[in-house]
């Protein structure tokens, strides 16, 4: 067994709460590092713009998902018809 498929393997032995609380740990890690990226674009950077800066760097990213996923069907639906 290969170490990716070990690790995979041991995290879906967790319980729901250390899957939920891993989740809520990674997340804050983004969030953290975006904001240093945002800090070193911006130097003295308020605590106000950087939330403002963070917030829409979020629902960019939000809205790249959905367009990217819509992509993705749109073209698997258009191959489907193909067929």
């Amino acid at each position: 067994m290969r170490k990716g498929e070990k690790d995979w393997e041991r995290l879906g032995r967790l319980k729901p709460e250390e899957k939920v609380n891993l989740a809520i740990g990674m997340s804050d890690a983004v969030v953290r590092i975006c904001a240093e990226g945002i800090k070193a674009e911006n130097p003295g950077i308020s605590d106000k713009e950087l939330i403002e800066k963070l917030r829409e760097r979020f629902e960019w990213s939000k809205r790249y998902q959905k367009s990217k996923r819509y992509r993705q069907l749109y073209k698997f639906s258009q191959e489907s018809k193909e067929v």
